[in-house]
């Protein structure tokens, strides 16, 4: 076979095409260092390039994720160490301002040191990172901690990406920070007057009866007695092994018959309620003679304590005062209150109306309801020259004490309720009893728009004999001057009574709020009113289902209600129908009262849940329309199923009625905007136009309204259930010396308060009387160091994490890259091999072509 010249050449010159294409190809690898530079090169290579791209991205973000949470979680770290060492230094000027050999001016410069404390701790919870507010949740933007010292970010946390479907959260939100819980820790309560031996600060009025024990007798001259001792009077705190009768020094039983003494009896009238929820309410008494351990005991079992296990310690600090802590941490209800008396009467407002003894252990000025119609004086307090009454004077808004020269009709009232519930023009005070000499009077006094403190005074001094009248810190305070002696026997009895024209009884008299646990008006500053109550819900939950009553263990114990929280989860009692009385000052500082009526079932009116207000009743109703039960109530309904035609049985859901509607009808009666008619409709229309002049809601568990209108507001408002604790609002309860909850600054505040008030424990009868002293303020703060080390351990864990994660990021990386070269990079060396042989190939392929260019018809004829 022959082969034709111009056939070689054409392979030739195909053969130095595909060379040529091979060196070109080898060079760029050569030149760029990659196998390929398109994708139809070698489309595996090509997509494997792309994932392995693609990993490294993804590296490449979690590794500056990881590397702004790690200077975020650094920082947050840094500034909680300098938060626990400012805590530190806090505690020890405390642990200083405890010394009792400190003065007052000693005291104001540590105070002054604490507060320049509280604000390194306030610009510490404000600090930012690239613009960024560190404890502000996921509000960046948003400074945490304001001058009013409240909180202004939220409770989220913000995380970092650290792969597909995996985030790691790299803050601490001050919401936990400074408002948190600590599960860990327990409910402590303090009562807050000083109780002193009875016995050693009056012993002109202890005897020592005919079988050698000692007795307290008030009228021993009358008895032909002679005081035991001439003892110098001492403040000497009472302990556990302090008899009963000098806790209280209520008066002991003299026979004349026999000439000897025995116990009196002292009676305790005990509010509150236990751990999980249920109600205190109760009575006990005691001889004399018994230890005050045994009351100690006999509260403790009032909050669950037996014999094999206890639910709550008590005990009495250094000031004789009762205290209260859970067994059992994590728990927020705990609460108490307690007064004594010489009487056993069926309520505190008898023993005031009665005139009883009475022992006060906690009072906090707060502003009372007017709950009496009747006061009477009492003069069992050691000094039978002095007489005093149950009742505060004050002006109607709380400003201040009344003085002589103030309007009756600023202290007590132009008006007062009457029996039926209705606002009653006060006409007169009606003055009975016996004078000095023993003489029976009963004298009134007009009140109009002149009278003043000073008529009243005026006039006990000119009927009631050789008195004295003094008006001090809001107490009316009558002497007997007749009397030479405070030992001696005084015949002075006086009673007060408000009326209206034709006689009828009014309540135009306030308890102490020492005798009066929670008829009180919420607090007040400017436009915002609320409560000092913290709504906590209870263990355990009570629901109806097709018309039976079920109790289980409620999911949320313990946690702070909410707006959506059923007022049943948190009353003390589940027993309907149960009655809120609402006490209050509408919009323009009217006077009114109010009712809400929780039920189940439907009255014989067709009512479920109520408020009754001027007369009529107004259903209440939730966002659906339906009238609101008390508790949620459940309905199995039978009904055929579409697609299988089947009966088939479905649950209906009626909520019961919630802290949202409470406010709802709050709204509505205190901006007067009452539904026309008893319908859905008006009650939706009334409660729209007032929201436009009101909120309510619940704030970290308080109620609160806040008036949109006026600053200062007008409003009043004290909220409390017919049946004593079972729901209330406003306390004068115990004082909470550290419990789970965390209020961050607020102890703070607190603390300060304390120092300056130089009380190293509760003092209701300083001018700050809710304030825990300085000791409860130590315990507290270590409470607070504990709670912020949590945290401090929590984030420096987290910032651990994220520079292993970047560590690991970057050995991934490296791999990657690796394996991405080992992929589409050039072997240097044998592309040069290739591109060497090629070039070989090449030159002969050309020497070839050449000898073919050179060949004739000789040539090949040869």
């Amino acid at each position: 076979m022959r082969i034709t010249q111009f056939t070689m050449y054409n392979n030739f010159l195909i053969n130095q095409q595909r060379t040529l294409n091979e060196l070109n190809k080898t060079t760029t690898e050569l030149s760029t260092g990659k196998k390929i530079q398109n994708m139809y090169d070698s489309p595996t290579v090509f997509v494997n390039d792309l994932k392995f791209q693609e990993k490294i991205n993804t590296f490449t973000q979690i590794k500056n994720s990881a590397n702004f949470a790690k200077i975020f979680a650094n920082e947050t770290d840094t500034t909680l160490n300098d938060i626990v060492t400012t805590l530190n230094s806090f505690k020890t000027k405390l642990l200083n301002a405890a010394n009792d050999t400190n003065n007052k001016t000693s005291r104001e410069a540590i105070a002054k040191e604490l507060e320049g404390e509280l604000n390194h701790l306030k610009d510490l919870a404000n600090t930012s990172i690239g613009g960024k507010y560190i404890f502000s949740g996921s509000m960046f933007n948003t400074k945490p901690i304001n001058n009013e010292l409240k909180y202004q970010g939220n409770g989220e946390t913000v995380k970092a990406f650290l792969g597909a479907g995996v985030e790691r959260e790299y803050n601490i939100d001050g919401k936990s920070l400074f408002l948190g819980r600590d599960n860990d820790y327990k409910k402590h309560l303090s009562l807050n007057i000083p109780q002193f031996d009875k016995m050693k600060a009056n012993p002109e009025y202890v005897v020592r009866g005919s079988d050698g024990k000692l007795y307290i007798d008030k009228h021993l001259k009358d008895h032909n007695k002679i005081p035991d001792s001439n003892d110098v009077p001492k403040n000497e705190p009472v302990t556990p092994d302090s008899e009963i009768r000098m806790l209280t020094g209520v008066e002991d039983i003299y026979d004349s018959n026999t000439d000897t003494y025995s116990d009196g009896t002292s009676y305790f009238y005990i509010k509150g309620k236990t751990s999980n929820g249920i109600t205190i309410n109760t009575k006990i008494s005691l001889k004399n003679s018994e230890k005050v351990s045994a009351l100690l005991d006999k509260i403790g079992e009032l909050y669950g304590n037996t014999l094999t296990a206890k639910k709550v310690n008590v005990s009495i600090n250094d000031m004789g005062e009762i205290q209260i802590k859970d067994v059992e941490s994590g728990k927020l209800i705990t609460d108490f209150y307690i007064v004594a008396s010489d009487k056993n009467e069926n309520s505190l407002e008898d023993v005031i109306k009665n005139g009883d003894y009475i022992v006060e252990f906690q009072k906090s000025n707060f502003n009372s309801v007017r709950n009496l119609d009747t006061i009477k004086a009492n003069n069992g307090y050691f000094d039978n020259r002095i007489y005093t009454f149950g009742s505060i004077f004050r002006l109607m808004d709380n400003s201040r004490d009344a003085l002589p020269s103030d309007k009756i009709q600023d202290v007590i009232g132009k008006k007062a309720l009457n029996g039926y519930g209705n606002f009653i023009l006060i006409d007169h005070l009606t003055l009975s009893g016996t004078d000095t000499d023993g003489n029976n009077v009963n004298v009134t006094l007009s009140v109009g728009p002149n009278t003043t403190m000073q008529d009243l005074i005026d006039k006990i001094k000119s009927d009631f004999g050789d008195v004295n009248v003094k008006l001090e810190n809001g107490e009316l305070k009558i002497i007997d001057n007749s009397l030479s002696d405070k030992t001696d026997t005084s015949k002075l009895s006086i009673s007060i009574d408000a009326e209206d024209i034709n006689g009828n009884k009014l309540l135009a008299f306030k308890s102490k709020d020492s005798i009066n646990f929670d008829r009180l008006f919420m607090d007040k500053k400017g436009n915002l009113i609320q409560s000092n109550v913290t709504q906590i819900i209870k263990d355990y939950k009570t629901y109806i289902k097709d018309g039976k009553t079920y109790t289980i263990k409620n999911p949320d114990s313990q946690k702070i209600a909410t707006d959506n929280i059923n007022l049943t989860d948190v009353m003390g009692t589940d027993s309907m129908p149960q009655t809120l009385k609402i006490r209050f000052k509408d919009k323009d500082g009217n006077f009114n009262v109010a009712k809400i009526v929780l039920q189940d079932e439907e009255d014989s009116d067709g009512h479920l849940c109520y408020f009754k207000i001027n007369g009529n009743k107004y259903d209440i109703y939730d966002s659906k329309g339906n009238k609101t039960p008390a508790h949620d109530v459940i309905k199995t309904i039978s009904q055929i199923d579409e697609t299988t035609c089947k009966i088939c049985q479905k649950e209906e859901k009626t909520k019961g009625l919630t802290f949202r509607q409470l406010g709802d009808v709050i709204a509505m009666i205190v901006s007067n905007n009452i539904p026309a008619t008893n319908s859905e409709k008006d009650y939706k229309n009334a409660l729209e136009n007032a929201k436009k002049e009101v909120k309510t809601g619940m704030d970290n568990g308080h109620f609160y309204l806040k008036d949109l209108n006026n600053n200062p507001s007008k409003i009043d408002i004290a909220i409390y259930n017919k049946n004593n604790n079972h729901i209330s609002f406003e306390e004068n309860n115990a004082v909470t010396i550290d419990s789970a909850k965390v209020d961050f600054f607020r102890i703070l505040e607190k603390s300060i308060e304390a120092v300056k008030s130089g009380n190293n424990f509760p003092n209701g009868n300083s001018d700050n009387p809710r304030n825990f002293g300085i000791q409860g303020a130590i315990e507290s703060i270590d409470h607070l160091n504990d709670h912020v080390r949590k945290m401090h351990a929590k984030i420096g864990a987290v910032s651990n994490e994220f520079e292993m994660s970047i560590e690991r990021v970057e050995t991934l990386t490296i791999h990657t890259k690796t394996l991405q070269s080992e992929n589409i990079d050039t072997d240097i060396g044998e592309a040069t091999m290739r591109l060497n042989s090629l070039k070989t190939s090449y030159q002969a392929l050309l020497a070839s072509i050449a000898k073919v260019n050179d060949l004739t018809l000789l040539n090949y004829l040869r």
